[in-house]
């Protein structure tokens, strides 16, 4: 299980455009607190919010939030995240993204 995470993170990475802050590989391990809550195994835990607050911050222009938007929607996908608790993570943890955290959303929105 753990290669199939790393090759995944390594895929993902490659996608993301170079000239962001943060790689796609950043992204996906900064939000790992949360993957018990977005597989539906528990409930949203103190780091995971965190993580979801950190990651907000992050990227803050256009191309920044358009890849990690696509990031994240794959890395949903990939790990078969439930997508209503995508959802309501941010409300859950007092955070308004830019991005929605949805593993359905359209990342060609112009944010």
């Amino acid at each position: 299980m753990a290669k199939c995470i790393v090759m995944v993170l390594v895929v993902l990475a490659l996608i993301i455009n170079p000239a962001c802050s943060i790689s796609c590989q950043e992204a996906v391990t900064k939000i790992l607190p949360c993957e018990p809550y977005l597989l539906g195994f528990a409930s949203v835990s103190v780091p995971c919010c965190q993580a979801v607050a950190q990651l907000n911050q992050l990227a803050t222009s256009k191309p920044e939030l358009k890849a990690l938007c696509i990031c994240l929607k794959q890395a949903a996908q990939t790990f078969h995240v439930n997508a209503e608790r995508a959802r309501q993570l941010p409300g859950l943890c007092h955070v308004v993204t830019p991005v929605p955290i949805d593993p359905n959303v359209n990342c060609d929105v112009d944010y």
